[in-house]
């Protein structure tokens, strides 16, 4: 597969309109999010596709260099070999698959603590990763990738 640049950027629009909608909602404390449920199901669901635009753009860069991950975290973990993005951050971004999952599925009983923690700023790693692909799309714009 090839990498497509407009896949790419359609991606990262949708990261940068969710991650925009959590910061605009963004509660003041933990007590104010523990009790209000409606703010919860908002911050939540963008923060789930925020992570899924993320996880999106990482297999297609993916397939674009013709491995195909056996789960989303792995994706994160073939860039991070490859250089793409630091292999710390590549880390980080596999446990953000992990948030994401709880999050969409409810495997478990949500966390508030930690989605605050989240909120306040693990965000910074989404943010960092839309901006890394962005040099990317950049780079492709000029010379083909691969």
């Amino acid at each position: 597969m090839e990498f497509d640049v407009e896949v790419v950027e359609a991606r990262l629009r949708e990261l940068s309109r969710r991650l925009d909608r959590v910061a605009a909602r963004k509660p003041r404390s933990l007590r104010q999010l523990a009790a209000d449920e409606d703010l919860q199901d908002i911050l939540s669901r963008n923060l789930e596709l925020a992570v899924q635009a993320c996880v999106d753009v990482a297999a297609h860069l993916c397939g674009a260099y013709g491995v195909v991950p056996a789960t989303a975290g792995e994706a994160f973990e073939v860039l991070g070999k490859r250089g793409v993005v630091s292999r710390p951050l590549a880390t980080r971004l596999k446990r953000a698959v992990g948030f994401r999952n709880v999050l969409a599925h409810e495997y478990v009983e949500v966390d508030w603590k930690i989605v605050m923690r989240v909120i306040r700023s693990d965000t910074r790693d989404l943010t960092a990763f839309g901006k890394a692909m962005l040099a990317l799309v950049e780079r492709a714009r000029r010379k083909p990738l691969l």
